[in-house]
């Protein structure tokens, strides 16, 4: 495991500049997500990192040394695409052992590499498939003998391009388990490519959230989930309901004036125009737990049911807000309802 630096990196694809200088640092043994909507550049910035792209600008740093130039083998990386690409006609030994062949004597001879290709199998308990094909195997064998093999050369920094997009709800849920279990493990610095914010929040040491080539905001899933800097952050990462306000100030306490000229209480330190944050989660419906809580009048528009939660949308003075309620919850389309949230639960963004 490695310490990767990311430097100022730009890259652009003829006159469209893709990644406009980013500055990301991996600690060593640490799993970081790169998270953003399709065509961020999060896809683009690992494949410069593995050295399948060349940079338009800036350094890449694994371990100290400066790999931007190097080629990809040369590296010390490994990288698990979505597509698993899988020889058919090999076997999963095989499969695993192939990128260990092709790089000849830094992994010894035929034996040593069985050895660590059979290693890497057992630690993602695929021993026993060993001598299978491909097309004997479900996706989830197959994503797990991908992951070996991607683990097989002991890299400095393990690279992962949404390896889990392929698969059904249920076993995603499984892979994330036994992905961070490995990962934890072996120790390995990796950094994870998705466009699923609860797969980020779920795995990642830490969130590096993109947005049109530039990072919008990085840090811990919870800093980024209770702290967001940006509306845009607020929205991708977590349910957000956004309302534009003007934050007015008096004798230090503030008041958001909402849509309709009705006020609430609010933290802030500026006036002028803001976007009020509102977590589903922390909006109640016709459950005041405070006289100081903040408290409107919505009607219901849809409901969804959900197991152990229903996920109302409602409309305030024109806006949708999305709200959840418990699962006994019996409010039907154009019901009046109350609205309330504490005030500290409430996040002003100017």
């Amino acid at each position: 495991m490695a310490e990767l630096i990311i430097s100022s990196v730009r890259k652009s694809f003829g006159e469209t500049e893709v990644l406009k200088g980013i500055d990301i640092s991996v600690p060593s043994g640490t799993f970081v997500s790169l998270l953003g909507a399709s065509g961020c550049g999060k896809s683009t910035l690992l494949r410069c990192i593995a050295g399948l792209e060349t940079t338009s600008g800036g350094s890449i740093t694994v371990g100290g040394q400066d790999v931007t130039d190097l080629a990809p083998e040369k590296r010390g990386l490994s990288m698990m695409f979505q597509s698993y690409a899988l020889f058919p006609h090999m076997t999963v030994l095989d499969n695993v052992r192939f990128p260990l062949r092709m790089q000849g004597k830094r992994y010894g001879n035929r034996a040593k590499q069985k050895e660590l290709a059979k290693q890497a199998l057992d630690q993602v308990r695929m021993g026993d498939f060993a001598s299978r094909l491909p097309r004997e195997l479900s996706g989830g064998q197959q994503q797990r003998v991908a992951l070996a093999r991607a683990i097989a050369g002991e890299p400095r920094v393990l690279l992962l391009d949404e390896p889990l997009s392929n698969l059904d709800a249920r076993l995603r849920e499984e892979m994330q388990v036994e992905l961070i279990e490995l990962q934890r493990v072996l120790g390995l610095t990796t950094v994870f490519v998705t466009h699923d914010q609860d797969e980020a929040m779920s795995l990642s040491d830490q969130v590096v959230l993109m947005r049109d080539g530039v990072v919008e905001q990085a840090g811990t899933p919870e800093e980024l989930y209770r702290r967001p800097r940006t509306p845009f952050a607020a929205d991708f990462l977590g349910a957000a309901n956004l309302l534009d306000v003007s934050v007015e100030i008096d004798n230090s306490r503030a008041t958001a004036v909402l849509a309709g000229g009705h006020t609430v209480p609010v933290r802030a330190s500026n006036s002028g125009a803001a976007t009020l944050v509102l977590r589903q989660e922390k909006v109640r419906i016709g459950d005041r737990l405070s006289t100081d809580d903040s408290v409107v009048t919505a009607t219901v528009v849809s409901r969804v049911f959900r197991g152990g939660e229903v996920q109302y949308l409602v409309e305030y003075q024109g806006a949708m807000l999305r709200v959840v309620a418990n699962g006994e919850s019996m409010l039907s389309a154009g019901d009046q309802v109350e609205l309330s949230w504490s005030s500290s639960d409430a996040l002003v963004l100017s």
